[in-house]
């Protein structure tokens, strides 16, 4: 990162956090404004911590004029995180995807719209509450950093598959690049994807291989040393046959 790009990160920061400091002076009860401030400072380095406070204050959901004591993670997958934020007399539910956080609701009692549910794998409301439990002690405390625990390509945490197509995916036959190199076409004898179907036979021989997990030593240029990657001269017309 540049120095000029250092230092616009460190002013949105710093801005950000002015932000929500104003939020609570004017949103919060003067009696749980130190509450409210204890937790800002606990993720005042957390970028994600930090926009699931700055979305709750400025919505105040219900008008109530709470201060956030606590936050937790209820689940996550591919990116998309649920949230739990704690109140002294309430609990929300928040969702975070793609840098935007929208709270859902009153946890438990408020359903999960049925989108959310079927992504993550729950038939129903009740099956997300029975695996999260309707006490906040069974779920795990938000202890911040999540934001550099997520690829910074296509968002998913530490030891989730990336999403198809992600720059930064491993091949798991040759330990280059998924999306340079000659792998994918070689499996399917092509030179190029022209459906979806196509797309759909790699995906299956790319789980069958078994795919390589998103780690922190991973990067967009993960560099690979087999002969399965493109040369240079290659990969510069290698754009049109990327995985979409």
């Amino acid at each position: 990162m540049s120095k000029k790009t250092s230092g616009v990160a460190e002013n949105v920061h710093a801005a950000l956090l002015k932000d929500i400091d104003l939020l609570i002076e004017y949103g919060v009860t003067k009696e749980k404004q130190t509450t409210a401030r204890k937790v800002v400072a606990k993720y005042h380095s957390d970028a994600l911590g930090l926009a699931v406070l700055h979305e709750f204050y400025s919505v105040l959901p219900e008008a109530r004029e709470e201060a956030v004591e606590k936050i937790f993670i209820a689940d996550k997958q591919q990116g998309v995180l649920l949230f739990v934020v704690a109140t002294l007399a309430h609990s929300y539910t928040v969702v975070s995807s793609e840098n935007e956080v929208y709270i859902l609701g009153e946890y438990p009692q408020d359903t999960l719209p049925r989108d959310l549910l079927d992504y993550f794998g729950y038939e129903t409301h009740e099956t997300f509450t029975r695996k999260c439990g309707s006490s906040l002690e069974n779920l795990e405390e938000y202890q911040g950093s999540e934001e550099q625990s997520r690829c910074p390509v296509c968002g998913v945490s530490v030891g989730e598959d990336h999403l198809l197509g992600c720059a930064v995916e491993v091949c798991p036959w040759c330990d280059g690049q998924l999306t340079r190199c000659n792998c994918r076409f070689e499996k399917l004898d092509v030179e190029e994807f022209d459906d979806e179907a196509q797309l759909e036979e790699f995906a299956t021989q790319l789980n069958a291989q078994g795919r390589i997990p998103f780690d922190h030593d991973q990067s967009p240029g993960y560099p690979g040393t087999s002969a399965g990657l493109d040369t240079a001269e290659n990969q510069e017309s290698s754009v049109t046959k990327d995985i979409k």
